[in-house]
């Protein structure tokens, strides 16, 4: 796994979200089920673009604490500026910005060791968290089995650490 910058334009998702704490997804396995509806859902989605490409983007509410708290998780599609969400999807922004992205090859559902290591680099770079989101980017459609050997590349947006004024 290998960590550089990248700048990206803002990006219009529409896809499937859902709620949830940490310890919920990972004992009922709710982002893989959230992402298998969206997949038998995708061709809803007239005006999606880079297919097959998929985003699954989380959402952490401020002094986020993994043990307790709820976040947001969407599973989606790159959309044009004037499609439409199906009933039942919403349409999620992401802003332009700077992210640090990992790319990581493994099993999709235990991928918490890039998470843990993009936040390791942020955190002994120059740079600091620049959201509380961040997006999973799948080159591919996974499923089933796939998900063990897939690919997909992590971004956290970032900024340039204010320097310390002594």
């Amino acid at each position: 796994m290998g960590v550089y910058l990248t700048e990206r334009p803002r990006l219009r998702l529409i896809g499937l979200r859902i709620e949830t704490v940490l310890s919920e997804t990972r004992e009922q396995r709710m982002i893989p089920r959230l992402q298998e509806a969206f997949r038998e859902r995708v061709s809803e989605v007239t005006g999606s673009v880079h297919l097959p490409v998929t985003y699954g983007v989380f959402i952490d509410p401020p002094d986020y604490n993994p043990d307790t708290d709820p976040f947001t998780w969407i599973a989606g599609v790159e959309a044009e500026p004037r499609a439409e969400a199906p009933e039942g999807m919403v349409e999620f922004e992401l802003p332009a910005a700077t992210y640090a992205v990992l790319e990581y090859s493994g099993d999709i559902d235990r991928a918490g060791r890039a998470y843990d290591e993009l936040y390791r680099w942020i955190q002994d770079s120059e740079f600091e968290q620049a959201g509380t989101y961040g997006f999973e980017m799948y080159p591919s459609d996974y499923s089933g089995e796939e998900r063990r050997t897939a690919d997909f590349l992590l971004h956290f947006p970032v900024r340039r650490k204010a320097p310390v004024l002594g």
